[in-house]
């Protein structure tokens, strides 16, 4: 008790130092935990899972003239054909279509949005998801659903789901067969709400089934032995040659990729952005330590004489040190409680930043993240500055034994320095390459454009009726946006062989709509026109004289080429490069509707809607805006940007905090020695040159070092763009001559009151 009464006496006397290590703390150990925890939470993806360790997703692997693609989205029939081909060694598989994001379902007249996907029979026992109510045959049948739990409390609340109706878009009543355990927050399937039979796709032909196209379906396999795998891929050569065929420049592959991996491999998340987003973790941690030990150490020569009475009192170093653990734990409490202020009144940005729930973030299985941050603080903060003061000896009553003690301060600051360099030279590289990114021409501007995907039952009617609303200035309709990348399509060469375009079906209006521009030709008016971009030409070798041109695959004819698109991003420009294109006339208005409305387009959007519910009843038409789209397509850049902007501010504050302390504590031990050098003559800026000069001689290198460290990590982050900006060694140095103005800048604030004050008063309080 005597000890926990010293060390609160200690803390209160202490306050504005104290207060200076708790706000340190809270910044560095929010920032550090978040990160932390989030990298643990994505390096937990799909673990959730029965014996996760068996459960596969069949990948496709295709070689075209010796272009090798990959891919999750397979033919229908494979899993069935592998299960039947290794019955020993596969317990189960499932085939899934997940097509159905957002789509709108109605309990009479309310409308429920939410993500939904195919399943048969074997969909719940692969996954190993768990059946709260139902028969999962029920699955073979047509217009059959099992909803989850959360689906129903949310539409059937207190009643019985089972036997109720649900209508899909509107006009396809399903009838609610089953229910399922919501799928956890670390699922990639987290969100499905809804299965759909996949007996209800056959019926409706909602995709091809067979070995020779129509590869929009996920697949997966329960095997009994999880190293079974390496023996059905080396087997499944055999399979392949048997339903698909041996082609000369068309190969296919089958691979299985275990579904923990799944994220990685299908490039939703890569180990190197986990890896960038650990080192910024990492340094954040590293900093906010050894900020921690700064500031304790930098406090000696004011502790060290109370220490010392502790001693002539009968404690021992064990005792001092006891103190200063308990001392440590009671500022780490603190800031541990500050932080769960900040993350409660801040949750819905971080949440929206970091894109998981708080809940799922400090979940069981991720909670391990955030006790390793805090046991590493308190262990090294605390044991580290708790050994050099248990060491303090007892005549320290009477003398200054830490004056000029310098040795645990220095490596310190140069840590801080280095960690400060790092990733301000790390966010200028991001800052310039997102804006690289973010800013790029996408051939159109999507700004004012509402778009919605629906079939009218007479389309010249609707294009007519939304047209002559006051608000709406044109229309167009097409197969898909121009967002997230378009269906293939093979398209035949002069030299015979077959190359995988992309493709895209358009009414006369589409082009025109959306500004694309020109580069020969004119714009398609009719059936059996095409349009081609310039990765067209290119690919097919058409470029001289490409209009009149035939485009066909093998006997096929699409039709012949009218106009020429200058290139422009048909997916996520950042990753994907510019991809062949070639485009083929419909005259109907149906499945990518887009209408471009007049200002306040906010305004106008919600009237649209209003007004389609009321013209539309049949249909489940939802107008979204086009510029939204597209803006959530750059979150991946515009996220991992706004984290390094908050690692930076984060170690910059606390990185100052420290040298601050530091600073102050020079100025205190120096006082009479700053003093009698200016009765000796010497000026203010001579005075400032000395409290300098230490500072910059560890700020220089260590800045250096940083510096090449941001240069590296910067690379590697850049790596994954199709195109980088430029950013010349001028830049580097530039940041690095910022980050020494700001500390040299920091020093020189705090040291202008001591060597500008009367050397007298100094004298005089020694």
């Amino acid at each position: 008790m005597k000890s926990l009464y010293y060390v609160t006496q200690t803390l209160l006397h202490s306050r504005s130092s104290n207060l200076i290590k708790i706000i340190s703390l809270t910044l560095g150990v929010t920032v550090s935990i978040l990160i932390f925890a989030r990298q643990a939470f994505e390096l937990n993806y799909d673990t959730c899972y029965e014996d996760y360790e068996r459960l596969y997703i069949i990948k496709n692997i295709y070689s075209l003239n010796e272009k090798i693609t990959e891919s999750h989205n397979t033919y229908g029939p494979v899993a069935a054909a592998i299960a039947d081909a290794f019955p020993e060694e596969v317990e189960s598989v499932t085939v899934t279509q997940q097509w159905f994001a957002n789509t709108g379902w109605y309990k009479d007249d309310s409308r429920f949005a939410c993500n939904a996907m195919t399943g048969d029979s074997c969909f719940f026992s692969t996954l190993g998801i768990r059946l709260l109510a139902g028969n999962p045959n029920e699955l073979t049948n047509p217009d059959v659903i099992f909803i989850s739990r959360d689906m129903v409390r949310e539409v059937f609340a207190d009643q019985n789901p089972i036997g109720q109706t649900l209508k899909m878009n509107r006009e396809l009543p399903m009838t609610v067969k089953g229910v399922f355990e919501d799928f956890p927050e670390n699922s990639s399937l987290y969100g499905t709400q809804i299965v759909i039979s996949l007996a209800s796709s056959f019926k409706h032909d909602w995709g091809y089934w067979g070995w020779d196209g129509g590869d929009g379906y996920t697949s997966f396999v329960r095997l009994r032995h999880a190293e079974d795998a390496e023996r059905i891929i080396a087997r499944s050569p055999e399979l392949v040659k048997r339903f698909f065929g041996d082609y000369p420049d068309f190969k296919l592959a089958i691979g299985l990729t275990p579904v923990k991996n799944f994220r990685m491999d299908d490039g939703v998340s890569s180990m190197r952005i986990v890896w960038i987003l650990l080192t910024l973790a990492t340094t954040i941690l590293f900093i906010v330590t050894l900020n921690y030990i700064l500031i304790s150490i930098s406090s000696m020569s004011r502790r060290a004489k109370s220490i010392g009475v502790h001693k002539c009192n009968g404690a021992d170093g064990s005792t001092i040190f006891s103190m200063f653990i308990l001392e440590t734990a009671i500022i780490l409490l603190v800031s541990l409680g500050c932080m769960a202020l900040l993350l409660v009144n801040f949750q819905e940005p971080i949440e929206d930043l970091l894109n998981v729930t708080l809940a799922g973030l400090f979940g069981w299985e991720n909670i391990w993240a955030s006790l390793c941050v805090i046991g590493f603080l308190f262990v090294v903060g605390g044991v580290l500055p708790g050994h050099v003061f248990s060491r303090i000896p007892v005549t320290q009553v009477f003398r200054r034994y830490t004056e000029g003690k310098k040795g645990w301060k220095h490596p310190l600051l140069f840590v801080q320095f280095c960690g400060v360099a790092f990733i301000f030279g790390l966010l200028g590289v991001v800052l310039l390459q997102s804006r690289h990114v973010t800013t790029r021409d996408r051939g159109f501007d999507p700004a004012g454009i509402a778009v919605a995907y629906t079939s009218f039952a007479n389309s010249e009617n609707a294009r007519s009726t939304l047209v002559n609303l006051p608000y709406v200035e044109s229309a167009a309709s097409g197969s898909d946006m121009i967002l997230g990348g378009l269906s293939g399509e093979f398209v035949t060469t002069d030299a015979g062989k077959d190359y995988s375009m992309r493709w895209l079906r358009v009414d006369k209006d589409y082009v025109p709509f959306l500004g694309l521009k020109f580069k020969e030709g004119r714009n398609l008016t009719k059936a059996n026109e095409v349009l081609v971009n310039e990765k067209f030409l290119e690919v097919m070798r058409w470029e001289e004289n490409p209009i009149g041109r035939q485009v066909r695959n093998q006997e096929e004819i699409y039709g012949t080429i009218v106009g020429v698109l200058k290139d422009f991003p048909t997916a996520d420009p950042a990753y994907v490069a510019t991809q062949p294109l070639f485009i083929t006339y419909t005259p109907h208005f149906n499945y990518t509707v887009m209408l471009r409305l007049k200002e306040p387009f906010d305004d106008n959007l919600h009237r649209l809607n209003e007004d389609s519910r009321e013209v539309f009843p049949q249909n489940d038409l939802i107008f979204t805006s086009y510029k939204d789209k597209v803006d959530f397509q750059k979150r991946s850049v515009t996220d991992f940007r706004n984290a390094t902007i908050l690692a930076a501010i984060t170690i910059l504050f606390i990185t100052l905090m420290g040298l601050i302390g530091y600073i102050n504590d020079e100025m205190q031990h120096r006082s009479k020695e700053i003093a009698i050098r200016k009765v000796n003559g010497a000026d203010a800026i001579s005075i400032l040159m000395l409290l300098s000069k230490d500072v910059f001689r560890i700020s220089m290198p260590a800045v250096i070092i940083g510096i090449i460290g941001a240069w590296y990590v910067g690379n590697m982050w850049r790596e994954q763009f199709i195109d980088t900006a430029a950013f010349p060694l001028i830049y580097y140095i530039l940041i690095a001559l910022g980050v020494l103005g700001i500390i040299i800048g920091c020093v020189i604030w705090r040291s202008w009151q001591i060597a500008d004050e009367n050397p007298v008063k100094s004298i005089k309080s020694e």
